[in-house]
């Protein structure tokens, strides 16, 4: 049950505020991609192994060589427990593309993003898609 309350309150944060989203790393956890589906969002997966969810889209790549034209519409770039080491190859990505980035570390592991806490749950968020709308104004 709390498990699903940190859950529910990424998702209702991601839900309120982006359209498009890709989640990195998706492994054997696809809950936070089907409720985003759920709430309309369009959604798709990339990891370096092949993963078979119906309904959600999963692309073999890697963060740390990214095949960028396949993240071209997305507005956010988001990954629960995320290896430390694997952040700064996502915080490029978000920034050349450029989409806001959230990571849902690992329980205690600290990230140098802007912590930031939504209902029941805390993340890291870097935001690079509005800082791009602000200059092409």
């Amino acid at each position: 049950m709390e498990t699903h309350r940190r859950i529910k309150g990424l998702v209702d944060y991601i839900a309120d505020r982006y359209h498009n989203a890709v989640e990195i790393g998706i492994g054997c956890f696809p809950d936070i991609a089907f409720q985003l589906i759920q709430k309309g969002l369009k959604v798709f997966a990339t990891d370096i192994k092949p993963y078979y969810y119906k309904g959600i889209k999963v692309i073999v790549d890697d963060v740390t060589e990214p095949m960028f034209f396949l993240y071209k519409d997305v507005d956010l770039v988001y990954s629960m427990r995320a290896p430390t080491e694997l952040v700064p190859y996502m915080i490029n990505l978000a920034q050349k593309i450029p989409a806001d980035l959230i990571v849902k570390p690992l329980s205690s592991e600290y990230l140098n993003g802007k912590l930031f806490s939504y209902e029941n749950t805390t993340f890291f968020i870097w935001e690079y898609k509005k800082c791009m709308e602000s200059e092409k104004r």
